[in-house]
């Protein structure tokens, strides 16, 4: 019968098992393997909203441009307001209404590259406004989701402008 109360006094020692490692090799750069890595592209990747957005204003831009540019000079004018644009889209979709925002760095860009006649340097909204409806002939809804306005702004800025001011934007043409 076993005591109950009764101490082992005895210890005992358990020696660990050597667990024995093989030596494995280091590994290698990708470079030096049988099938190298291709280079990343170090193109960044542009935002897809703003990807959509070039590609549902860039036909409409590049009408604008052409009302005042050679073709080529509106390919690169409209081109450089695209990359502007690309680096300060997170501030222009801060803005209320980025469309605005986008169209006036556009419509600046153009200006700056061709005078606006006299009767209209006046008013660049109005300028705008005339441009795309009595020249492009835009109507007053395609021409307000150009520019980023209400509808009725652009009619009313249209209806409103002097005659001398609508002669002079359908005589628009660029200087080829």
């Amino acid at each position: 019968p076993a005591r109950r109360g009764l101490r082992m006094t005895q210890h005992t020692t358990v020696q660990p098992r050597c667990i024995t490692t093989s030596r494995t090799p280091a590994p290698r750069p990708r470079s030096e393997g049988p099938h190298p890595r291709p280079p990343a592209s170090l193109t960044p990747a542009l935002p897809p909203a703003f990807e959509a957005f070039c590609t549902l204003h860039r036909d409409r831009y590049l009408d604008y441009a052409h009302a005042h540019l050679p073709e080529k000079d509106a390919h690169r004018v409209v081109r450089r307001a695209l990359g502007e644009l690309a680096v300060r889209w997170p501030h222009i979709v801060s803005h209320p209404n980025p469309v605005a925002r986008a169209w006036t760095l556009l419509s600046a860009y153009i200006r700056t590259q061709h005078p606006v006649p006299l009767p209209l340097s006046d008013c660049p909204p109005l300028y705008d406004a005339l441009v795309l409806n009595c020249l492009l002939d835009y109507s007053s809804t395609a021409a307000a989701e150009v520019m980023g306005q209400d509808p009725s702004k652009i009619r009313y800025l249209v209806c409103s402008a002097p005659s001398q001011s609508r002669t002079a934007a359908r005589r628009l043409r660029p200087s080829r």
